[in-house]
């Protein structure tokens, strides 16, 4: 095994741990050690569980130790959920035990202050010393959908499986964020790693880890500081050629780069430099908020990339479709040229009055032949054009549409008629109840929908621009 394999090798234990102990598992149902146990035992995790609590016999039914080196059978990874000042006993325990990893959930280190710092170096030289790797402080850590582990003391609900990664320095896509994850978007989850602090393991490490995980297929990443800017340049460049790398990066203004201080300990990095890095190692880049960034990994979770820059654009107005033509603009889109057999074969269904062109103004087919076959017939026609790449949709949708217009039915013969990969995206508005039921349909046949022609051009626009990244650094 040479040693970037065996490095690698080192981060199995916070994935796929076969034993783990919970120092700080409480009693007390207000505690979060009592949350991160039961999380483990209702989720499923296969594997040994020794709940370490020096003042309990036992904890949610299971046997309890006093400390980490007094239990009798080997331990893989430890997760630390108790006050700061307590932490490095708690790793020394550790070492005499052989732990292989340690996640520390605990808060009050260097994001704290000075005392803090002075801590969080205490731990760190134990922990090398020993050879244990860390994960934290100052996060909930870990999430694994294909063995249903984690270290996360926030109540969880149950996994959905995907082939979406998250890093992120914060412990939020560990919680808050993943019952927004699973309750509105279509894609699952493979793997969630909170960094915390990085006072060991950082973005690069497990950047490479999940470039060799085979059940994620997508990287988003949410990052406030950076720990070693060349080697994170290194590894964005070689994990981007095979997996799509998205991010999101805060502490871009200096009142975010102070708050960035105080919740992680941030290292601070100038955004422009950041930015090329980006733009040079074919990372997306994302300028906007959490729900851009869930926005762009949709598109990539749930569509192939297109083959290049063409769109045509189906609508059913004819202000969306201008305005969707000058975001295409603004992402290095174009539009497409559709041919005269195209033209044609959706002319055929118009009224006589009726002009065709890209964008495909659909509005009057609907007396003729109703909305849905509308969208059927341009559709077919668009995806059969050889100079078309990509497609956008603009609906409009009330709910007198419902007995008429069943989306399930369009999205399956899309897919059963076409098997060219050409990525489709929409945007639906109208009436909210019946949008959000369209959206749940549409998204379930990986037809990823947005709330804006804005966001749903960028998503396209992503895509595309990885595609051209792989195009050129194949």
């Amino acid at each position: 095994m040479d040693a970037e394999s065996a490095k690698l090798d080192g981060l199995k234990c916070f994935f796929e741990p076969r034993s783990v102990a919970v120092v700080g598992a409480s009693r007390n149902p207000l505690k979060f050690g009592h949350f991160l146990l039961k999380n483990l035992i209702d989720l499923g995790f296969k594997g040994e569980v020794y709940p370490v609590n020096p003042n309990a016999d036992e904890v949610l039914g299971l046997q309890a130790y006093p400390r980490v080196d007094l239990i009798e059978d080997d331990v893989d990874l430890a997760i630390i959920i108790v006050p700061a000042s307590l932490v490095p006993q708690v790793m020394k325990d550790c070492s005499i035990k052989h732990v292989k990893g340690v996640v520390i959930c605990s808060s009050g280190f260097r994001e704290a202050g000075e005392t803090g710092r002075r801590l969080e170096e205490d731990v760190v030289a134990i922990a090398k010393k020993a050879g244990i790797r860390v994960i934290g402080p100052n996060t909930t850590g870990i999430l694994n959908t294909s063995n249903n582990f984690t270290t996360s003391f926030a109540p969880l609900p149950k996994l959905k499986k995907g082939n979406v990664a998250f890093i992120a320095q914060t412990g939020l896509f560990a919680a808050a964020a993943f019952w927004w994850i699973v309750s509105k978007h279509p894609f699952g989850i493979s793997k969630i790693v909170g960094l915390g602090n990085k006072s060991d393991v950082d973005d690069a490490e497990v950047l490479e880890y999940l470039a060799k995980d085979e059940d994620t297929k997508v990287i988003a990443i949410y990052m406030e500081g950076i720990k070693n800017g060349r080697r994170l340049f290194e590894v964005f460049r070689k994990v981007a050629k095979s997996k799509p790398i998205i991010v999101l990066k805060s502490g871009r203004s200096p009142a975010g780069m102070k708050a960035s201080l105080s919740h992680t300990g941030s290292i601070a990095v100038k955004d422009e430099i950041f930015d090329a890095v980006c733009k040079q190692t074919g990372v997306i880049r994302v300028s906007g908020d959490l729900e851009e960034l869930l926005d762009i990994t949709k598109a990539f979770a749930l569509r192939s990339l297109p083959k290049g820059n063409k769109v045509a654009i189906i609508t059913v107005t004819g202000a969306g479709g201008v305005m969707t033509a000058d975001e295409c603009a603004k992402q290095g889109l174009k539009l497409a040229t559709l041919s005269e057999e195209t033209l044609s074969q959706i002319r055929s269904n118009m009224p006589s009055w009726a002009s065709v062109s890209n964008p495909v103004d659909i509005e009057p087919l609907f007396e003729a032949v109703g909305p849905e076959e509308s969208i059927n017939i341009a559709l077919d026609a668009v995806l059969e054009d050889k100079d078309v790449d990509s497609i956008i949709i603009l609906f409009v949708v009330v709910p007198r549409f419902i007995p008429i217009f069943n989306v399930k039915r369009i999205a399956r013969r899309i897919m059963e008629k076409h098997h060219q990969p050409k990525p489709i995206l929409a945007h639906l508005m109208g009436f909210k109840d019946t949008v959000e039921s369209y959206t749940v349909q549409l998204e379930g046949e990986n037809i990823p929908i947005y709330s804006s022609i804005e966001q749903c051009v960028k998503a396209l626009g992503s895509l595309w621009k990885y595609k051209l990244y792989q195009m050129n650094n194949g």
